[in-house]
């Protein structure tokens, strides 16, 4: 794949006194597609040397904070175009009410959060109060080097579902006292490292460590979406309204839950060491680790599939299911269909759903011939499963699945059996498949797609014509057939274990 240039521009000035040459060009759906998460292949443009015209918001949270008015000196400093760049501090119940100090940047403002509490209902409200392009998340202890934000917009000139991770470090709360705003933000406005003006012991962030190992996120793959900690990261506006947005009903763990979304709407996480910033105090999850963990983990297990250690029970169903399995029933038989979806109900990989596609506004209740009714076998299968939680009957399956696979079978030919499912699913995982056809006799008789790389296909191609190609360049396509996959027909699917009564 063929790197990805900016526009360079004639000198090396900060780009905010650059205004006037021509802007780069906005990613569009010809966009570079990345792989996996190897963003590798894009080129961001150096730090001074490019012009900027998309417009952010950046969407400070704040309950009861102590550093803000260094936070917003720091932001008064950036590099980036003062006219695009707006600053929104959402007060979340703070006493006394949040006011913003002398020194901040030009466009600045204060919304109060008056529905719901927590960090990701105040940065719901910052998004829904602010037009930015780009929505870049920093929280009210981070103080940032004053080309933070010009770091994370580079990308987002390239690519409209880059996710960028700035690099963070943590010192004591009043590591930065011995300056005042105004000199806090002259000095970064000269070049000064606020990590380097911090007096005492300075830790960086543990994402580092996992980014050393996997060339900064490169071969970390979809699982790269586990680093997404929100306290300093940014995404396009557009990324961001085509996943579900923040879980405004959490309090705690709220990241790792748009991490998770913003994944499967096709994001590709980028770490970048140039947008680097302090932390002042130590993190709320360092100081009670085990806590937090305790508290978030029903919470997330109900959101995040990628963590289905959590899921330990066999037969529960979750509000975001790891597997959606997708069957057209209109004219098959009320058996066939039956023995397909017991199987897959009770099968190896229990956090499922099973979507049953057939035009059942038809199903009337007029009167009729029952025995002979046209619409018997549809009857009959919306009968046995109209009281099943994992089963759900529409006209036609979302065009995005809400969960992270979903497998498709054209007809009743071939279902998988024993652990097969698991075994093709544990491969998709570990080798980075974005789709797995099963064929028989060269007929596809099942297709297993990845729900982000399919996402990331939409985004990155003009029309329905050219995303397949699409989709087999973001993810790639493993095709096998039914035996090796462990597919067998209906007839050699083995009977599901019934239960007569109860033990005497």
């Amino acid at each position: 794949m063929a790197r990805v240039q900016p526009q360079p521009v004639a000198d090396v000035r900060p780009c905010r006194r650059a205004e006037g040459r021509p802007p780069v060009t906005r990613p569009g759906p010809d966009q570079p597609r990345v792989r996996a998460n190897d963003w590798r292949t894009l080129a961001p443009a150096e730090l001074g040397r490019w012009v900027p015209d998309l417009s952010v918001t950046v969407v400070v949270p704040a309950h009861d904070p102590v550093h803000l008015d260094r936070v917003l000196a720091a932001l008064a400093a950036q590099t980036y175009p003062a006219h695009l760049l707006e600053v929104v501090v959402v007060d979340d119940g703070s006493t006394p009410p949040v006011s913003l100090p002398e020194v901040r940047p030009e466009h600045s403002r204060v919304e109060l959060l008056s529905t719901g509490w927590g960090r990701a209902a105040a940065c719901q409200l910052g998004v829904d109060r602010s037009e930015g392009d780009v929505l870049h998340w920093l929280d009210s202890d981070v103080v940032p080097v004053r080309h933070e934000v010009e770091a994370h917009l580079r990308w987002h000139h390239l690519v409209d579902y880059a996710v960028i991770l700035g690099r963070k470090f943590f010192a004591a709360d009043n590591a930065l006292d011995h300056l005042s705003p105004a000199e806090l933000r002259r000095t970064i406005a000269d070049g000064a490292d606020p990590v380097e003006l911090a007096r005492g012991e300075v830790h960086h962030h543990w994402a580092e460590d996992v980014e050393s190992e996997t060339a900064g996120l490169a071969e970390a793959g979809a699982r790269a979406m586990r680093m997404h900690v929100g306290m300093s990261g940014s995404v396009s506006r557009a990324l961001y309204e085509d996943s579900a947005g923040m879980p405004v009903d959490l309090v705690l763990g709220e990241d790792i839950v748009l991490g998770y979304r913003l994944r499967e709407a096709g994001a590709v996480f980028i770490p970048d060491p140039d947008a680097r910033c302090l932390h002042l105090g130590e993190s709320g999850v360092r100081r009670a680790a085990d806590d937090v963990n305790r508290y978030n983990k029903p919470f997330i297990m109900q959101k995040v599939p990628e963590f289905r250690g959590h899921r330990h029970q066999l037969g529960r169903s979750y509000e975001v299911p790891y597997l959606e399995v997708v069957l057209p029933v209109t004219g098959q038989t009320y058996e066939s269909v039956r023995l397909v979806v017991d199987a897959f109900l009770a099968g190896a990989v229990p956090d499922l759903v099973v979507t049953l596609t057939a035009e059942w506004g038809r199903l009337t209740e007029d009167r009729r011939l029952v025995l002979s009714d046209d619409d018997l076998e549809l009857r009959l299968v919306r009968a046995a499963y109209t009281a099943e939680p994992r089963v759900r009957m529409p006209i036609a399956p979302a065009s995005r699945s809400e969960a992270t696979f979903r497998i498709t079978l054209p007809r009743v030919e071939r279902v998988p059996v024993g652990r097969a499912l698991p075994r093709l699913l544990r491969t998709m995982e570990e080798d980075q498949f974005g789709v797995v056809e099963v064929v028989d006799d060269g007929r596809t008789v099942a297709s297993v797609v990845r729900t982000a790389a399919e996402a990331r296909a939409r985004r990155t191609s003009a029309d329905a014509a050219t995303r397949a190609a699409a989709l087999d360049e973001v993810y790639p396509t493993l095709r096998v057939t039914a035996e090796e996959a462990g597919f067998v027909p209906p007839d050699d699917v083995p009977p599901v274990k019934q239960v007569r009564g109860l033990a005497p």
